[in-house]
């Protein structure tokens, strides 16, 4: 007797049982990736071909670490360690190394770079060496597009040469050896200036000259070119300095502060226009803030201040000429016994060397004295630049609520000078009133005046 189901009842259920078909597998169909090497055949590689061919065994190259992980229990430390389904995708992974016709592979080393599959993990060497492959592509691609795009006379936007620069600038900066500290201060600082004067039709840096490598993978290929060029370099950061001093000049020039006055030179040339300004500016206020008396008091000080200056120089004069008569000779006094003599001889002698020293610089400080105040202005003239440039937004907003205050101002006389005009027209519109009622009072009165006449 057969039971009654429990839900046997129930609408849209289907009481056939559930068949599940997978299809055969095909002697034809492989799942594992096939290698792809550029080898010679040797005899002894085809005869194994051969045999393993004939004897139906695969003699392929086994990943040691990927085939000891299929005995090792899953946990949850195991980035591949999921479902039934990533098991099973699992079960097909292998371990490949790619391969370049344009370099020979020794020890899985391509050109002196090892270049593994995205499963391995990558070194600190290897991303860098990708990144400024890849870096170099797009700058490739940007040059191209910038090419055709000034043949075409359209303009082009700045921001992606703008990240382009400021990836190169990352990536020059970073260097592995600089992890270990073996890189001093000096080797930073060149890298980050060859970085900053780098031209922009170069890629990455290579210490092997200017090579060309085509590489070629999966039926495409692609050329590299690293360029090397330290004098352009240095011609480069020399340009950029020069346009930097010409720019200078015309500012200087436009406001009124020469070049360099040389020896030769006439000294009536036009002076810097800010020192000028400067010491009117001065003079301006001493005489505007001083009095007459205060004026001669300062005379009377300054020509008192310049005879004690010439009386200290006589007296100095005098004192070097009694010196030089009272000081001992050589021939007086042949040696010196006592320690104390000794160690005043030797300072005389440290001091009459400095002096000396001195004195020869002297030729020096003259031959460069027409050159300093020119400097010196120039010098002056470039704080008060970057001063005023470090407030200039200050400056700016002083300016803007000024302008906005007088701008209130005048809004205000403008509203009032419209109350006095609206005043001026209702005091002659009274006045006429006024003056055409005493009119009518006025002949009225004559009219009276008449009557009693008559």
């Amino acid at each position: 007797m057969s039971t009654v189901r429990k839900y046997a009842g129930l609408p849209d259920l289907d009481p056939a049982p559930d068949i599940y078909e997978t299809p055969e597998l095909t002697e034809d169909i492989s799942t594992h990736p096939t290698l792809t090497t550029n080898r010679s055949e040797s005899p002894g590689s085809s005869y194994h071909e051969n045999e393993d061919e004939a004897s139906g065994i695969v003699r392929h190259r086994l990943d040691a670490d990927e085939a000891r992980s299929h005995f090792l229990p899953p946990g949850e430390g195991d980035p591949r360690f999921s479902s039934r389904t990533s098991s099973k995708r699992k079960s097909y992974r292998s371990s490949s190394r790619k391969r370049r016709k344009d370099g020979p592979d020794i020890n899985g080393l391509i050109n002196g770079i090892e270049i593994s599959s995205d499963e391995e993990v990558e070194s600190l060497e290897r991303k860098l060496a990708r990144l400024r492959k890849e870096v170099a592509e797009v700058q490739g691609e940007f040059e191209q597009k910038r090419a055709k795009k000034e043949d075409g006379a359209t303009q082009q936007p700045q921001h992606e040469a703008e990240r382009l620069d400021t990836l190169s600038r990352i990536l020059e900066s970073v260097d592995p050896s600089d992890a270990d500290g073996s890189a001093n201060a000096a080797t930073r600082l060149r890298r980050r200036l060859v970085a900053a004067t780098k031209p922009p039709g170069t890629s990455v840096n290579s210490p092997h000259g200017s090579e060309s490598r085509p590489a070629q993978q999966n039926g495409t290929s692609s050329t590299y070119t690293v360029t090397y060029a330290p004098s352009f370099q240095e011609e480069h950061t020399l340009s950029k300095i020069s346009d930097f001093d010409s720019r200078l000049t015309l500012i200087e020039a436009a406001l009124g502060l020469d070049a360099i006055l040389l020896p030769t030179q006439d000294t009536s040339s036009p002076k810097a226009i800010l020192p000028v300004l400067d010491t009117l500016d001065k003079q301006l206020t001493t005489l505007s803030t001083s009095t007459a008396a205060s004026l001669d008091q300062v005379s009377q000080r300054v020509g008192q201040l310049t005879q004690d200056a010439e009386k200290l120089e006589q007296a100095r004069k005098a004192a070097k000429v009694a010196q030089e008569t009272l000081s001992p000779s050589s021939e007086d006094f042949p040696l010196l016994h006592t320690p104390a003599k000794a160690a005043d001889a030797l300072d005389d002698v440290e001091q009459s060397s400095k002096i000396n020293a001195l004195y020869g610089t002297l030729s020096t400080i003259e031959s460069l004295a027409p050159l300093l105040p020119s400097v010196l202005d120039r010098l002056r003239s470039l704080r008060s630049f970057h001063a005023d440039a470090a407030t200039a937004s200050q400056t700016l907003a002083k300016l803007e609520m000024r302008q906005e205050d007088m701008k209130q101002e005048l809004q205000g006389w403008r509203e009032g000078l419209k109350k006095v005009e609206n005043a001026m027209k209702q005091g002659e519109q009274t006045v006429r009133g006024n003056t055409e009622t005493v009119e009518g009072w006025v002949k009225e009165l004559e009219e009276r005046m008449r009557k009693l006449h008559s």
